[in-house]
C-alpha cells in the first residue's frame, strides 16, 4: 500500500511540475471546435501517469518491466501527436506497433474468442497475432474517442481495472498501480472543488490506458486464466465501443473523415441535452456499471456465448439507432 501511495503522489506532484513547463513544451489543448473550455489547458496528465506506472513497477512488480516499451511508445508517440497533430496513419501504425510489442514481450494475445457458434471453440491459431493487433488498436481508439469529458476516460479506465481486479486478484500489483496513477491524474482532472480541469492526459494519456485496458482484459478472458469468455469482455467496454464504431460510420455519411473531431460522441450528445459535466459523467459511469454487470449475469446464469453476443449486437443497432436520430440533421447537412 505504501508503494502505491507512492505512485499516487508521484502523479500528483509531477502532473502538476509538467503543467507548468507545458506552455514552454507547446503541450496546450486551446479552446475551439468540439472543446468547450475557455482558456489553454496543459496536456501532460498522459506523461505523469506513464512515469508513475513505471515507478510502481520497478518497486513493486518488475515481472511487468516488459509491458513498459509498449506504453512508452504510445506515451512518446501521444505526446508528440498532442503537440504537431500527426497524420492518422502514423498513429495507427505506431498503436499497431505498441500492440505487437505488448505481443512479443509479454506473450500477452489473443488465441481464441470462446464458443461463439454451435458451442464450438473458435481458436485463432496463426491469426492471433494479427487479431490481437486489430483488437488492441480497437480499444486504445474507443477509450481515445472517450477523451472528450472531464474525468471520463480515466474514471472509466478505472471502472474497469476494478473490475478485473476484482475477478483475477493474480494481476492486483500491475492493476493497483494503474489505478493508483490514474487517480492521481483524476485529482487534478476532476471537476471536485473547482469549475473547470486543471490539466488534461490528452493523446499520450488516453492511448496508453487504452492498451492497459486490453491488456487487463485480454488476460483476464484467454488461457491459462480465462475466468470469463471472451464475449463477455465486450460488456466491459460497451458504451465506448459503441461510440467508437458508430463514431467511425455515421462521420463518412456527413461527408467527413472518420477521424476528424466534432461533437457527436456519447457524451457531448448527452451533456448538449443540458446535463452538466460532472453529471453526465456520474449517469455514464453508472450506465457503464449496469452494462458490465449485465454481461456478468449473462455468463453467470449460462446463457450461451452466441446469444450475449447477439444481444450485444441488438443493444449496439439500438444505440446506432438513437445517434442517427440524434444527429439526422448533421448526417445530411451539406
Amino acid at each position: 500500500m505504501l508503494i502505491l501511495f507512492a505512485v499516487l503522489i508521484c502523479v500528483i506532484v509531477m502532473a502538476y511540475c509538467l503543467s507548468i513547463l507545458a506552455p514552454k513544451i507547446g503541450l496546450l489543448a486551446y479552446p475551439g471546435d468540439h472543446r468547450l473550455h475557455l482558456e489553454p489547458t496543459p496536456m501532460v496528465g498522459g506523461i505523469a501517469i506513464f512515469i508513475g506506472i513505471a515507478l510502481g513497477v520497478f518497486l513493486l512488480d518488475q515481472s511487468y518491466l516488459s509491458i513498459l516499451p509498449s506504453l512508452f511508445l504510445l506515451c512518446f508517440i501521444g505526446g508528440i501527436d498532442d503537440r504537431y497533430k500527426l497524420p492518422f496513419l502514423v498513429r495507427f501504425a505506431a498503436q499497431a506497433f505498441s500492440a505487437y510489442l505488448m505481443i512479443e514481450l509479454t506473450g500477452t494475445n489473443l488465441t481464441s474468442l470462446g464458443n461463439l457458434f454451435l458451442d464450438t471453440e473458435i481458436l485463432l491459431g496463426e491469426w492471433s497475432k494479427p487479431l490481437t493487433i486489430f483488437a488492441v488498436v480497437g480499444v486504445i481508439n474507443a477509450i481515445n474517442m472517450s477523451d472528450g469529458l472531464d474525468g471520463l476516460a480515466g474514471s472509466l479506465t478505472v471502472l474497469v481495472l476494478i473490475t478485473a481486479l476484482i475477478l483475477n486478484p493474480e494481476l492486483h500489483s500491475f492493476t493497483a498501480i494503474n489505478i493508483a496513477a490514474i487517480a492521481g491524474f483524476l485529482f487534478w482532472n476532476l471537476r471536485v472543488g473547482r469549475l473547470k480541469a486543471k490539466l488534461f492526459m490528452g493523446d499520450a494519456g488516453s492511448t496508453m490506458l487504452g492498451l492497459v485496458v486490453a491488456f487487463n482484459l485480454i488476460q483476464l478472458s484467454q488461457a491459462p486464466v480465462s475466468l470469463i469468455p471472451p464475449v463477455t469482455v465486450l460488456w466491459f467496454l460497451a458504451i465506448p465501443l459503441f461510440d467508437a464504431v458508430s463514431v467511425l460510420l455515421i462521420r463518412p455519411l456527413k461527408g467527413r473523415s472518420p477521424f476528424a473531431a466534432d461533437r457527436i460522441h456519447y457524451h457531448h450528445i448527452i451533456q448538449d441535452r443540458g446535463l452538466s459535466v460532472n453529471a453526465t459523467l456520474v449517469f455514464v459511469l453508472l450506465l457503464q456499471t449496469i452494462l458490465i454487470l449485465f454481461g456478468l449475469y449473462m455468463n453467470k446464469a449460462g446463457i450461451t456465448e452466441g446469444a450475449q453476443l447477439s444481444v450485444f449486437l441488438f443493444f449496439f443497432s439500438g444505440y446506432m439507432l438513437l445517434v442517427l436520430k440524434e444527429t439526422r440533421k448533421q448526417v445530411f447537412k451539406k
